[in-house]
């Protein structure tokens, strides 16, 4: 993360400095084994993803502490913006649920006459007020940021769609796209393993 991070720096002109605007969800700690999740909440595929296979990398990888996970927002809609922004606007946990919440009930959601009156329903009952609601959506400056970062990164790792997942060991990174979950669970597998087994080979030899 704090890699990716330094690079975006690197790349950006702007000052995309402040915490509470340049923060991603991340899962799991800091590991050498690092998966930029690029999604976005309106997208019925990315729904999919987190369906079925983003429990599978949480059971597999997370938990175990073989990989961390990063979720890139990639919002192009003006649904998928605001409640990016509300995601933005949570505490870290709460963030995490209101993702979970907004791929649960997507349909709902998005297909409504109404779709913002949902999202602060969804923002409310995870303790959102009235007025930061309204201030959190009318953040031009973080807004503006989340668009920035969303090009930033998609165009350092060549990613066009999504779900895609960015699997950066060292200074390798492979790219996952689509919802084959045999296939993207089987070419994580065979890559982690072989790269952690790699690492544990430099590691003993340099004792």
């Amino acid at each position: 993360m704090r890699i990716l991070l330094f690079m975006i720096g690197l790349l950006l002109t702007g000052n995309l400095q402040a915490r509470e605007i340049t923060d991603l969800r991340e899962f799991g700690d800091v590991s050498t084994s690092t998966m930029y999740l690029f999604s976005s909440p309106t997208c019925p595929h990315c729904r999919d993803f987190h369906k079925s296979i983003f429990p599978e990398l949480i059971k597999r990888y997370v938990t175990p502490k073989k990989a961390q996970i990063i979720i890139v927002d990639m919002p192009y809609d003006t649904n998928a913006m605001k409640a990016v922004m509300l995601m933005r606007c949570l505490p870290d946990e709460k963030s995490k649920k209101m993702m979970s919440w907004l791929f649960e009930n997507q349909v709902k959601w998005v297909s409504s006459k109404n779709p913002e009156s949902l999202l602060q329903q969804y923002a409310a009952v995870l303790g959102m007020t009235q007025n930061t609601y309204k201030e959190c959506l009318e953040n031009k400056k973080l807004q503006e940021a989340i668009e920035q970062q969303r090009d930033t990164i998609s165009r350092l790792y060549g990613v066009h769609g999504w779900p895609t997942i960015a699997l950066r060991q060292g200074n390798s990174v492979k790219i996952y796209s689509g919802t084959d979950k045999k296939a993207i669970l089987y070419g994580l597998e065979t890559d982690i393993k072989s790269f952690q087994e790699e690492q544990k080979k430099r590691l003993a030899k340099s004792k």
